[in-house]
This record gives structure tokens, sequence and C-alpha cells, in this order.
């Protein structure tokens, strides 16, 4: 079964008021149901959403220092072997030129033929070497082995050499030097043997030089993931040795120096682009020489983040579908609740406006029932002297023939008997009757109460068309009731057409043996939004002082009486139909 747009959004915004309900107001427990349901809905929504909102975002709180947590130890911890590989690689050859100038005599050193082979042995031992050469006192180098042209080159100005002076050995930053090649060197002083014509305190110093591609390859070997860096800078903030993402201007590096420490450290970072970033640095330093390299390891949060995003991604997309689905459903049930509350509260309202309703009928009819009382002593005294005249006028032969007189006072004992039966009708209203059951020819009956408003239908040019054919059989019901019905309704018809209209009654029969009474006017009509409550006690359409709202409802309570239903059918503008059915064959059994 198919659900239209309308029923849906129905169930989910719902309408708590209508027009044709404001009367009931004044009864209702609650008074602003949109506000009751609005509410109902954030309860449950807040009750159901708040918990798995405050959890998720505790769960990735905690997640998210997890990940840090482990983020800075891996970054150190590769730091850290990182750090070890690096100062072994410089305490291994530094080991291999101290262990040279010790084992080995001054002049086997400067020694050209022999230098050369101690270089390659040392290559052979333990690789990354270019070049190796013996250099004097005063920074003149006596000898070198190797691929460049650089003998009789005096060193005395270079930072290096200063140091290994002053320190005993030194590990040099990268430069290039008269070979115009980055390299970086490593030397150890050693002094003249004491029967050396130079033993008086002079010294030597035997240099290296190092493969700074070599260096660079090891530690790319710690390069972790794309995003990841590894490079060494020194004490001023200069690359050693290149980086992929943070070379600034003059060769220095784009990211803030970490303080001094003397073991390896992580921490979390801001690089110059604003991204979050691991930082693992240590500062190097051997157990011969000392160094002014800084060795950083750069990670790229969201990088390693990477899985962890992911997932939250699809936690998120899972939170949001759960909050879609809760809210749906919780709305749902809101407007379910609410509406049953509202139906019940509406069906409480409606019957305590017909309790209201029924109280000022009973009063009425107490009313009605009193005054129908006091009236009905007159009428009988008027009733008794009347018909005493009458037979003293009819005794004295002088009144006896005087038929005006006679017609004058029948038609005072005509008008106190219907007196009588509009009192009767009064004491009606107020306690029930029983129905009287007896034939009735329907057509002669509709002429009769069209009869009372035929000098008004003439004056006001209101046409009749009467349509009751005479096969319609004869009606076994209350005479006096479905006269009384008919001339409501044809009062009424009367009161809602202007001149120049036109009243059309006709009947017809079916074969479940019903006749069906429908009694049509052209007037003014009835609007939708008064068709529901027409029948109503004290409803009216008409202007204050014009009626009392009980004309019609009185006839819905004499059908109901004879076993009948009355609807009507109406357009503002074009007229009302009333159709009263009623069955040909009422039991007599049956008590009103």
């Amino acid at each position: 079964m198919m659900i239209s747009l309308k029923e849906m959004w129905a169930a989910i915004w719902p309408s708590f008021r209508h027009k044709d309900d404001e009367h009931l107001n004044t009864y209702y427990t609650f008074h602003d149901y949109r506000q009751l349901w609005g509410m109902g809905i954030f309860v449950l929504m807040a009750t159901a959403l708040l918990p798995l909102v405050v959890m998720t975002f505790i769960y990735y709180q905690l997640l998210e220092q997890s990940i840090n947590s482990e983020s800075l130890l891996r970054t150190e911890r590769v730091t850290s072997n990182a750090r070890r590989a690096v100062t072994y690689f410089l305490e291994e050859r530094l080991a291999a030129l101290t262990f040279t100038v010790n084992e080995m005599s001054y002049d086997r050193l400067t020694n050209p033929e022999h230098l050369r082979d101690v270089l390659s042995n040392l290559k052979l031992g333990f690789g990354g070497l270019t070049d190796l050469s013996v250099i004097a006192d005063d920074g003149t180098q006596v000898a070198y082995a190797g691929p460049f042209n650089l003998e009789g080159k005096n060193y005395s100005d270079q930072p290096w050499f200063q140091t290994c002076k002053q320190h005993g050995a030194c590990v040099s930053e990268i430069f290039s030097g008269y070979r115009d090649v980055p390299h970086m060197v490593v030397a150890v002083k050693s002094l003249y043997p004491d029967k050396s014509p130079y033993s008086d305190g002079r010294f030597f110093i035997l240099r290296a030089t190092l493969e700074t591609e070599r260096l660079i390859q090891m530690l790319a070997s710690y390069r972790t993931g794309e995003h990841a860096d590894i490079f060494l800078v020194n004490h001023a903030g200069v690359l050693q040795t290149p980086s992929h993402y943070y070379t600034g201007a003059s060769n220095r590096v784009t990211l803030s120096l970490p303080s001094y420490a003397e073991r390896t450290h992580a921490m979390m970072a801001l690089d110059a682009g604003g991204r979050s970033v691991v930082i693992g640095y240590a500062y190097i330093d051997t157990k011969i020489a000392s160094t002014t390299f800084i060795l950083m390891v750069v990670k790229e949060r969201a990088a390693m983040m990477k899985v962890w995003l992911e997932l939250r991604h699809q936690i998120n997309w899972f939170l949001a579908v759960s909050a879609i689905i809760i809210a749906v459903v919780m709305t749902l049930t809101s407007t379910y609740m609410v509406k049953k509350i509202f139906h019940a509260d509406h069906e409480k309202a409606r019957t305590m406006l017909m309790a209201e309703q029924n109280c000022q009928l009973a009063s009425i009819g107490q009313l009605a029932a009193g005054v129908a009382h006091e009236i009905n002593n007159p009428l009988a005294l008027i009733n008794e002297t009347a018909g005493y005249v009458k037979d003293l006028f009819l005794i004295e032969e002088r009144y006896k023939d005087d038929t005006e007189m006679v017609e004058h006072i029948d038609s005072i004992i005509d008008a106190v008997e219907r007196c009588g039966t509009i009192t009767r009708q009064l004491l009606g209203f107020a306690r029930h009757f029983d129905v009287q059951v007896q034939s009735v020819n329907l057509k002669r009956m509709v002429d009769d109460v069209l009869s009372f408003h035929k000098k008004e239908a003439e004056y006001r040019n209101i046409a009749f068309h009467v349509d009751i054919p005479n096969s319609i059989p004869l009606i076994e019901t209350d005479r006096g009731k479905l006269q009384q019905i008919i001339l409501n309704l044809v009062n009424n018809a009367f009161q809602a057409i202007d001149n120049g209209c036109f009243l059309k009654v006709w009947a017809e029969t079916d074969e479940d043996e019903q006749v069906r009474i429908f009694i049509r006017d052209n007037g003014c009509g009835i609007s939708k939004d008064h068709l529901s409550k027409i029948f109503e006690p004290f409803f009216t359409t008409k202007k204050e002082g014009k009626g009392t709202g009980l004309g019609l409802s009185i006839t819905y309570g004499l059908v109901q009486k004879l076993h009948g239903n009355i609807t009507v059918q109406s357009q503002t503008g074009e007229g009302t139909t009333f159709m009263v059915t009623l069955p040909v064959h009422m039991e007599k059994e049956v008590q009103s």
C-alpha cells in the first residue's frame, strides 16, 4: 500500500488544532500541543543522542592521545636508531685513524706508497673514505693519498684544523674546501716520536675525507613513509644533508631548532606551512670527538594518522546515519504519543462540552416543562369556557343560527388545541413521550406542512416543487414527530433562501423498505467548516439574536427516535440538501 507524501508529512509534522475545534479550547488539558510535541522530541533525542555524542567525543580524545603518544614513541625510536648508526659511523672511522697513528711511525705515514696502502686497507676494512693525508703542525699537507691533486695545500685556517689542534680529534661539518665538492673530514692529532728531530712538543694530524653520499644513504634507510624526512643540521640551522621538505633560504632548515638534550627526544610542533608535525631530534657526539650535528626526524602528523582519520571518517558517517535514524524514530514516536494524548484529550473535551450542553438542555427542558405546565391550566379553563359558551349559543334560539359567532368560538377552541399541542411538544423536550406509531401519508403530510408557508411563499415569490410519487407507501411512524421534522427543515430552508428562490421536496424508496425524504433549497449554503457541527446544540450560523441553535439539534434527536438517519450536503452559494431516511415499518414495541 502506497503512502502519499501528505500522509508522510502528517506523520512527521502533525497538526494539533483545527478551526472547527476552537470551541473546545477551554476544555483541553494542554493548550499548546505543538510545544509539548517539540519538547517530547527534544527530550527523547537528547536522552538518546547526548550519551552517544559524549562517548564518541571521549573515544576520539582517548584515541587521539593514544595515537599521539604512539607517534612520539615511534619517532623517538627511529631517531634513536639513526643516532646510534651515525655515531657508530663516525666513531668507527675516528677509531681507525687513531689506531693508524698509534701503530705506524711518522716516516711510514709520510711515505706516499705506504700511505696509499693504508688508505686501501682502510677502505677495505671500513669503507666510506675518499682520501688520506698527513698534515704538519703548521697546516701544511706533507703527504697525500687520494684522487685529488692536493699536495702542499695549507689548512691552518680551516676550522676543523683548529679544532683538531685544540682537542686532539675532530669531525668537521660538510663543506666544499679546495676540491669544490661537498665532503666532511675526520682527523686525529698525534705527537712526533721521542727520537724524532721534531719531538720537542710538535705534532702532526692524520686526516681522512668521508664519503657524504654513504652517510646520506644511511640516513635515507631510516626514512619511513612518503611524508617523513630525516637529515642533519649544524647548530646554526644549516643543512648538512639534503631535506625533502624543509630546505629554506641559504640552505637553512625551515623548522625551529630544538634545545640541547643529552638523549633523544620527540615533540609535536608546527612547520612553516602551519602543518602539525612530529619531530624527533638528537645532538650527535662521539666518544672521541664532539660534533656540531643535530639529527632531525620529521613526520607529518596527518600522514601518520591517515589510517585513524579514515577510521574516524567512517565512524562519523556511522554516527551521522545513526543520529538521523534516531531522530526520525524519536520524531515518529513523539508524534504518535502526543497525537494519542491529543485525541484522548480531544474526545474528553468533546465529552465535557456535550455534558455541559446536556446540562443546559436539561435546564431548558425543566424550564419548558414548567412553562408548559403553567400554560396548560389557563388553556384548559379557556377551552372549557369556550365549549360552555358554544353550548349556550347552540341552545339559545337567537344565537343558534348565528354561524359567524359559532365559527369564532370554534376558532378559539382550535387555537386552544394548537396551544395544547405546543405545550405537549415543550413537555416532550423535557421528558420522553412514547412513540405513537400510526400510518402516515407522506405526500399529504408534506402538503399540510407547506400550506403553513403558502402566504409567505407568495409574498417572497418562492417556488415550491413537490415530487412525491403515489407509489410511496404509507409510513408506519409517529405522525407528530415526522411532521415536526419536516416543519423544522422547511423553516430552516425558508430562513436560508432569498426572495425568488425555490424549495424542492421529493421522496423515494429503496429495496430495504426505507423511504428517503429530500428537502433542497438554492439558498446561501453551509461552509465546510460548519457542516460537521450543524447538529450540535446551540450551534448556529445566524446572526446574534436570530436563532437559538436548537432547531436542527432537536430535529436530529427526533429522527433518531424514529430509528432514522439524517445527512446534509451543501456548498456555499449553491444551496443545501437534507436527506432524512426512515424505515417504512417501525416496530410498535420500540420506545423512544
